[in-house]
């Protein structure tokens, strides 16, 4: 099995670096996090530095880890997508279900297990970067040194490899269990299925709105205050990603409106695509949902902080260190995000050939795609954003006694402009590379 596992790793290069990158970046994140943990617990370390430098990367390192998981479950579902007459050609051959996941589930750790060196080295990297953000802070001593060591480094890798064979167990399950008799029209989830991911949803929803809520049970000058909400804005992002080909539907329903106003050719077959298809957009919804809901809620909640906080409080200075942390897990879920658009659109070639064989140009087949993305984009901007301010309105009435600071315009738009750049701009590239390759010689 193994040896197969391996074969086909070298054969789907494609895929492999989308997973490959996906455990680098986690990779080098969760070691990060490990670093400044094994400076908090190092015998150089001053005694009033232990509790900061142990509790701060525990929880962070918590939602680094819940997001790495998730992004390698919906990355390794977009690129089973593609590889679905393999694995009906394997069924044929008397593969079993179980067989399938075993193969995807060694694949993935052998991918990983190649991104664990430079992964290693990065995270190291990192680990020291974010040491010195928390040092120029003055949340440390000055004889409080970087003691990154090797064995819990080492033990955040393995976390990740231990991760990442789970996630590519779940991440298979469609793909091993559909028939391998099926023509290559997508397949309807069963109401079993629709009702568990439901249900998964409904309590990640659950705890993350019941840990924003406990937050009004705490001192308002507490950093459990930030500690809490920041974990509910992580749960509640992931359970609406969850959520995504729920969020499809809304996003056609969106583009039918709008296409009641604009009856062109290219808002009609988008339409179509969505209502046949909605698959193909979960990807973006996915990864939208979470990257806006995490960064929106967090840059949110650091907002109130820094405007109605002591200049010279422990919160206030802490803030600068969780911008850092949210800008480098901003950029692990904008990575995930193009990875899967990317995947998502490769996988269209097909489609984009046959428009173009009955008469589309590249432009309208490109109008298609983005039509399609727009509102997958509008439909997870706007629920992610809902779901942040959600988890923030108690964290803003214990510091500032009223809601309003919930609704600041700033976070929430820059978070929800920078999903849909990275969204929009990653399908305008990778779809005007998809169309021009299949395009029919004049």
């Amino acid at each position: 099995m193994l040896k197969l596992a391996l074969r086909l790793v070298s054969h789907h290069r494609t895929t492999a670096v989308a997973t490959g990158l996906i455990a680098l970046v986690g990779m080098a994140l969760v070691v990060a996090m490990t670093t400044i943990l094994a400076t908090g617990l190092a015998d150089r370390t001053a005694a009033a530095d232990r509790a900061f430098l142990t509790q701060f990367p525990l929880i962070m390192g918590g939602w680094v880890v819940a997001i790495v998981v998730f992004a390698m479950v919906s990355t390794i579902s977009v690129t089973l997508d593609g590889r679905a007459e393999e694995i009906s050609g394997l069924r044929l051959i008397g593969a079993g279900p179980r067989q399938v996941r075993v193969l995807v589930s060694a694949e993935t750790l052998a991918i990983s297990a190649a991104a664990a060196p430079p992964g290693l080295g990065l995270g190291y990297l990192l680990g020291w970067l974010l040491f010195q953000g928390v040092r120029g802070t003055g949340l440390t001593e000055a004889g409080t040194v970087y003691s990154p060591g090797i064995v819990l480094p080492v033990v955040g890798v393995v976390v990740v490899l231990g991760a990442g064979v789970p996630a590519a167990w779940i991440g298979s399950r469609k793909a091993a269990e559909r028939s391998p008799v099926e023509t290559g029209a997508p397949s309807r989830p069963g109401s079993s299925r629709v009702a568990r991911r439901r249900m998964v949803a409904a309590v990640l929803l659950v705890a993350g709105v019941g840990s924003a809520s406990a937050v009004p049970a705490l001192p308002a000058d507490s950093i459990a205050t930030t500690a809490t909400t920041g974990p509910a804005t992580v749960l509640t992002a992931i359970g609406l990603a969850v959520l995504a080909p729920d969020l499809v539907v809304l996003a056609n329903r969106l583009l039918r409106v709008c296409t009641l106003r604009d009856r062109g050719a290219e808002s009609h077959l988008a339409t179509l695509n969505l209502a046949a298809a909605p698959e193909r957009m979960r990807p973006a919804v996915t990864f939208l949902t979470l990257l806006v809901g995490v960064s929106a809620g967090t840059l949110a909640m650091q907002g109130i902080e820094d405007r109605h906080v002591a200049a010279d409080s422990t919160a206030r200075v802490l803030a600068s260190v969780n911008y850092l942390v949210v800008v480098l897990i901003g950029l692990f879920m904008a990575i995930a995000l193009t990875n899967n658009l990317v995947a998502a659109i490769g996988r269209r070639r097909g489609e984009f050939a046959v428009l173009a064989l009955i008469g589309s140009t590249g432009k309208q087949t490109r109008g298609v795609l983005l039509r399609e993305t727009a509102a997958a984009t509008a439909t997870a901007v706007v629920v992610a954003t809902i779901g942040a301010v959600v988890c923030v309105v108690p964290f803003a009435v214990v510091k500032t006694g009223s809601p309003a600071a919930a609704f600041a315009v700033g976070p929430l738009l820059l978070s929800a402009v920078l999903g849909a750049v990275v969204a929009l701009l990653v399908t305008a590239l990778a779809g005007w590379r998809a169309v021009r390759a299949v395009a029919v010689p004049a």
